[in-house]
């Protein structure tokens, strides 16, 4: 038990209501029938409650194929889990890698 003079610290999260960032995430991927694979996304919206609109373009697009391979452009508030599927080639594994660029 800590002596009466000491403090001890706690951590608080701070909670924002507005003004954060969107974090894409792959969620991991599964093997189809037909040899190719889907790869698996989500999103976590730093925001609490902030509901926030990234058209697709540079902010919103992947490195690789068409900028629009169905991802999300509304991304409500916190964390969302497996919000959309890429099915890619056979071959993908032999390409360099996949990069979805999601910036505020």
């Amino acid at each position: 038990m800590p002596a009466p003079s000491q403090t001890s610290q706690v951590r608080v999260q701070e909670r924002h209501v507005t003004g954060q960032s969107v974090a894409p995430i792959f969620e991991g991927w599964a093997p189809n029938g037909d040899g190719t694979f889907s790869l698996f996304f989500g999103y976590l919206n730093r925001n609490y409650e902030e509901e926030l609109d990234i058209p697709l373009g540079p902010n919103n697009m992947f490195d690789q194929g068409s900028t629009d391979q169905g991802q999300p452009t509304h991304f409500l508030p916190r964390r969302h889990k497996m919000a959309f599927a890429i099915v890619v080639p056979k071959d993908f594994g032999d390409k360099k890698g996949f990069t979805w660029t999601l910036t505020r």
